[in-house]
């Protein structure tokens, strides 16, 4: 096998190498001391033109997290983040906690406290290293990680970094932690050779059993009231075009509950909205596909005689730990390999249910029309509403985009307002609620992207856990012209529901503002882009908001700047 070799190197010399020739573009790091002999490898590489993942500099773990997975999301290339020890590793977990949830695969890296006093090169110099070391540093990520290890030797470190890719791209794919003890980045090597190209990849994905899919084709196109339920199954850009295939040939009506991405177009006549409880109630066959939660059990359950079909790479969805869902038969495999293999046999059992087909073609269609038709209604309703309503900004947003426009949302934007009709173009990467997401992602997004128009939707809440600062940092140090937009309902709203849906009648839903759910301090977000040389805007009335969104995306496409839009809104 061809090899590359170094001379008179450093581990961490090796490890940055065998890093980019992997193909890992970027390293998000948030630095400490751990890091001396990474920055002298940098500096090296950077000196001697040797070929090295870009650093990135981001100020906040959550920004170099988030960005890891954003720029996953557009590109399909997995990223590294490091952090500072045990500290960087906690403050680090908020991301690693969404990658996981949202089988994000991702190599997140943190340094290991020098263990030796003195003696060997990289051991402790500052008493800040005895009161970092932990026992088991890694401990904290192994909950959610798909593995972890701590680099013992130069020797083994093409070997490391070969394993934990490929484990993390393999299905279902997810994160894996690395840590890396200072005295061992700082190792001297006459020589260390490595095999390039790689000869460990991931595993090929799983594909369904055949006499399971003949089942499932049978049940599907011989039912009456079929449906099909997804949270996040447009985060694989391979599910789109099948999946409208399948619902437009067979007249499947597609809901897509609390979704983070878009599988299906909503101006589809296909899709079914939001709402899976009218169509779970009385449905015959149940397809669902990368959702851990279709729908709410409190809420709305099956008829006893539904089937109900899962397709994912996992799923019994075995991070989590209660799950009841009925699951009469489980595919196995990602939801784009489950419909390519699924449309063939649909073929096949398909000509002795032409009547039912279209039968279930027409509700469908009268159904979609009727929620086109509410939707309409409402931003007909509240275009001139004053705090300005969520669906008038969407709608607002949405003429602003080309197709092309990558939209990432942290906020209340309405997806029934958007036009979106191509995969990955919607991003939403709290998968495990985590906020502070967000502007990270856009980060990443526009990274990987450099010639699309990115637009980064916050709520107020979620602009705060994302350590803003920080991220319009890194946005102006890396030319990264992404356009801001914070819908400005000053409450965290999530939470005034949620207390709302437990005591409808309780003190908290009399009491003019619930405890810790509101804001009382009138907050100018407009004004900290400006710290990092970007432009703010802030609108209060529906009449001006479409004109100072143009100026804002004049900064953005014509001066190359950062630009925030504060919204003042009320609540969806």
């Amino acid at each position: 096998m061809p090899k590359k070799t170094l001379k008179n190197c450093t581990v961490a010399d090796a490890y940055l190498a065998v890093l980019a020739d992997r193909g890992v573009d970027y390293l998000f790091a948030n630095a400490g001391t751990d890091f001396a002999p990474l920055i002298e490898a940098l500096a090296k590489a950077q000196a001697l033109g040797t070929p090295i993942p870009e650093p990135i500099t981001c100020p906040h773990e959550n920004t170099a997290q988030h960005m890891a997975i954003g720029h996953y999301l557009v590109s399909g290339r997995p990223q590294m983040s490091m952090v500072h020890v045990n500290v960087g590793t906690a403050n680090g977990m908020n991301g690693f906690l969404n990658a996981a949830r949202g089988y994000v695969p991702m190599l997140f890296t943190a340094g290991r406290t020098p263990t030796n006093e003195h003696t060997l090169k990289g051991h402790r110099s500052l008493d800040i290293h005895w009161t970092q070391e932990m026992y088991d540093q890694a401990g904290m990520t192994r909950e959610v990680a798909k593995w972890d290890y701590e680099l013992r030797n130069g020797e083994q470190v093409a070997d490391i970094v070969d394993r934990a890719l490929s484990i993390s791209m393999s299905e279902p794919r997810g994160p894996v932690y690395l840590s890396l003890p200072r005295e061992v980045l700082s190792l001297k090597m006459d020589e260390f050779s490595f095999d390039s190209p790689n000869r460990i990849h991931p595993a090929t994905p799983p594909y369904p059993d055949p006499n399971a899919l003949d089942e499932v084709a049978s049940l599907l196109a011989n039912a009456e009231r079929p449906v099909m339920i997804t949270n996040w199954g447009g985060r694989n850009p391979g599910v789109m075009a099948p999946l409208i295939e399948l619902a437009e040939t067979y007249a499947i009506p597609v809901v897509e509950y609390r979704n983070r991405f878009v599988a299906m177009p909503p101006r589809h006549p296909m899709h079914a909205g939001y709402d899976p409880n009218p169509y779970v109630e009385e449905a015959d066959v149940i397809i669902v596909f990368d959702t851990v939660v279709p729908w709410l059990p409190s809420q709305v359950t099956p008829p006893d005689d539904c089937m109900v079909i899962h397709i994912a790479a996992d799923p019994m969805y075995q991070i989590v730990p209660v799950r009841g869902f009925p699951a009469d038969i489980s595919l196995t495999c990602p939801a784009d390999i489950g419909f390519r293999s699924l449309l063939p046999v649909m073929a096949e059992h398909a000509n002795g249910a032409k009547d039912k087909i279209a039968i279930r073609r027409d509700k469908i269609t009268a159904a979609h029309a009727a929620l086109e038709e509410g939707w309409r209604s409402k931003l007909e309703k509240e275009k001139t509403q004053s705090p300005i309503s969520p669906a008038y900004i969407s709608h607002c947003l949405n003429n602003l985009r080309d197709p092309d426009t990558i939209m990432v949302k942290e906020s209340p934007l309405m997806g029934q307002y958007l036009d979106i009709d191509r995969p990955g173009t919607l991003l939403n990467a709290g998968a495990a609620s985590g906020l502070g997401h967000g502007m990270g992602v856009a980060l990443g997004a526009q990274l990987a992207a450099p010639g699309k128009l990115v637009i980064g939707t916050e709520g107020d809440g979620a602009y705060m856990f994302n350590v803003p600062t920080a991220c319009h940092y890194v946005a102006a140090e890396q030319n990264l012209p992404i356009l801001w937009v914070v819908f400005n309902n000053q409450h965290w709203q999530a939470v005034h529901r949620a207390t709302l849906g437990l005591e409808p009648d309780g003190y908290a839903a009399k009491a003019n503002r619930q405890p810790l759910t509101h804001f009382t301090v009138e907050q100018h977000y407009e004004k900290a882009v400006e710290v990092s040389g970007g432009a703010g805007f802030r609108v209060t009335e529906s009449k001006d908001l479409m004109s100072t969104l143009d100026k804002a995306l004049e900064v953005v496409t014509g001066e190359k700047r950062q630009a925030l839009v504060n919204v003042v809104c009320g609540p969806t």
